[in-house]
């Protein structure tokens, strides 16, 4: 793995593990159960695509993303 590859996946963890804590102290849920269900999010899988370097996002960023993916808003999703 090149080291372009290893920083945007070490950034990649480091977001998620903010988003994770962020998402499941709003939701009232447990880590593993919001862990869950943040990865079945197209967001997550743009989040762990070095290519599109939204690892290097806000956590706030993300979590904005994430919302819009909640509520079916595609038009704001990509436009966070």
């Amino acid at each position: 793995m090149s080291a372009e590859l290893q920083k945007a996946q070490y950034c990649a963890d480091l977001v998620t593990t903010a988003v994770v804590s962020q998402y499941a102290k709003e939701k009232g849920w447990s880590t593993t159960e919001t862990l869950r269900t943040i990865m079945k999010t197209k967001t997550f899988d743009l989040l762990q695509d070095p290519e599109s370097r939204l690892c290097f996002e806000s956590a706030e960023s993300i979590m904005d993303m994430l919302h819009a993916e909640e509520r079916g808003d595609w038009d704001e999703w990509a436009k966070v």
